[in-house]
């Protein structure tokens, strides 16, 4: 689907959400159709707490992974643009 056909997807981003929420570890955990994602905040003299979780379908996780890899060797090749989309790309 090329992006001249690709339905606009409009989201809608509260306040508190767009702040974010520091984690610094991430714990994931699968089962059979999906994968959990916990992010952890871990600070010193403080007990390690799970600040998010996020479920995703075992589909959507992979599709999350190539997206992450593609961006992650893009910056260490000094890319600055994001490539096109594909169908298969969560974001």
């Amino acid at each position: 689907m090329s992006d001249e056909t690709r339905p606009k997807l409009e989201l809608e981003l509260p306040a508190e959400t767009a702040r974010g929420t520091y984690a610094n570890l991430a714990v994931v955990s699968h089962g059979r159709e999906e994968v959990v994602l916990d992010f952890v905040a871990a600070l010193p003299h403080h007990k390690p707490q799970v600040v998010s979780r996020v479920v995703l379908p075992r589909s959507q996780a992979e599709a999350l992974q190539r997206t992450l890899q593609r961006t992650l060797e893009q910056r260490a090749a000094g890319a600055a643009a994001p490539t096109a989309r594909s169908d298969e790309d969560p974001n």
